[in-house]
């Protein structure tokens, strides 16, 4: 079930694959595509193991396609997500731990008996690129104003078609409780990220397995999950290229938890 039509300038507003990444932008070109015109997620030399290994996935993946539709499993609204496990680093805590997908995930929900239930909002970022950058104050603020309905979590990714976009573990922490550290977007120092420290988990994702399980091509993308497993809302689904009626993770948010 792929999305159909191209991205345009106006209405992507984040950091992808293969771009240059300058201070002053206020849009992103789109230049995913390699030699042999496929997506370019995995071309470092430290990472071949990572891609062989996604490229196994991948044919077991399309291979599976068909039968992951009839089981109902998927991204796309209406659809149990799929379950992933990595990393998790909690704010303020010393180590990243095991995390699963599937702990948060009640199937015995409904949303007429279980209103308390939290839902999941996951937002995937590079913490190098500059609308992740400028989102965070946005972050802050709807976490601040949906906590009590919603459990934020952001992915933190690199893209490893651009040196730019290349954050370590220590990157990944000090963006998400701005720690001093430089090496932030464009060389910043992450303590002068806009928006408060955030007090919500983020996840290793920085060999892009799960951004690209997730048909993720840019950052930040929003994901917005019931407590069931069920996905109520995703970006792509909304964007007016991909015949979507416009509708951004803002107003989705006031919409679902407003």
């Amino acid at each position: 079930m792929p999305f159909n039509g191209e991205e345009n300038d106006e209405e992507f507003m984040g950091c992808a694959p293969g771009e240059e990444n300058t201070e002053n932008e206020e849009s992103c070109t789109i230049d995913e595509q390699s030699e042999n015109g496929e997506i370019s997620l995995f071309d470092n030399n430290n990472e071949i193991e990572e891609n062989n290994l996604s490229n196994e996935n991948n044919t077991e993946n399309e291979e599976n396609n068909t039968e992951n539709e009839e089981n109902n499993t998927g991204i796309y609204e209406g659809m149990h997500v799929p379950n992933f496990q990595a990393l998790i680093h909690y704010y303020d805590a010393n180590n990243w731990e095991d995390f699963e997908l599937y702990s948060l995930i009640n199937e015995t929900w409904n949303s007429t008996e279980n209103n308390n239930s939290k839902w999941i909002t996951l937002i995937f970022v590079s913490t190098d690129c500059s609308h992740c950058w400028n989102a965070g104050d946005d972050l802050s603020e709807w976490a601040s104003t949906y906590n009590n309905k919603t459990q934020f979590m952001v992915l933190a990714v690199n893209f490893s078609s651009n040196n730019n976009f290349n954050a370590t573990p220590e990157e990944v922490v000090a963006f998400q409780e701005k720690n001093d550290y430089v090496g932030c977007y464009y060389n910043k120092n992450c303590n002068e990220r806009p928006g408060d420290p955030h007090e919500f988990p983020y996840i290793d994702d920085r060999n892009q397995s799960i951004m690209y399980d997730w048909e993720v091509t840019g950052t930040p993308s929003y994901f917005i999950i019931q407590p069931n497993g069920i996905m109520a809302w995703n970006i792509n689904q909304h964007k007016s290229s991909n015949n979507g009626d416009g509708e951004n993770i803002n107003q989705a948010l006031e919409r679902l938890f407003g």
